[in-house]
């Protein structure tokens, strides 16, 4: 609130830093059961398989959005990546000659779109699954 109101830089020390990233790794790392670990390496190929085919397919729609608009390809990636906006916002800022403007404004609509047709898709799933 300090650095909001009234311009004070507000910096974590680094060594707190360091101690609050060790306790989230410890938090989660000692969650892991045998069990857990069994089933997470039987689906890691099916996944990284997953994720191969959705960077693939975010780049061609991103390839496909550069070449009909006219947009450099960079920022026609980063606007189809997949992701968090937070990511990919500072993705952008810190690339050169980058639209963060179209980049936002499409993430945005991503957004909306899964916000808005996800339950339905979710449903449709689960009901399949079931049947």
């Amino acid at each position: 609130m300090i650095h909001l109101g009234l311009g004070v830089p507000m910096q974590l020390p680094p060594w707190l830093l360091a101690i609050s990233y060790a306790m989230v790794g410890w938090s989660i790392g000692l969650n892991f059961t045998r069990p857990i670990l069994r089933h997470a390496a039987r689906a890691l190929p099916q996944i990284v398989g997953l994720i191969v085919a959705l960077i693939a397919f975010c780049g061609g729609m991103g390839f496909a959005i550069s070449r009909l608009l006219g947009i450099d390809p960079l920022t026609a990636y980063l606007a189809t990546s997949p992701g968090g906006m937070d990511s990919v916002a500072i993705v952008a800022a810190a690339a050169q000659n980058v639209d963060i403007s179209f980049v936002m404004a499409l993430q945005s609509a991503r957004f909306l779109v899964v916000l808005l047709i996800g339950p339905s898709v979710a449903r449709l799933v689960a009901r399949n699954l079931r049947g």
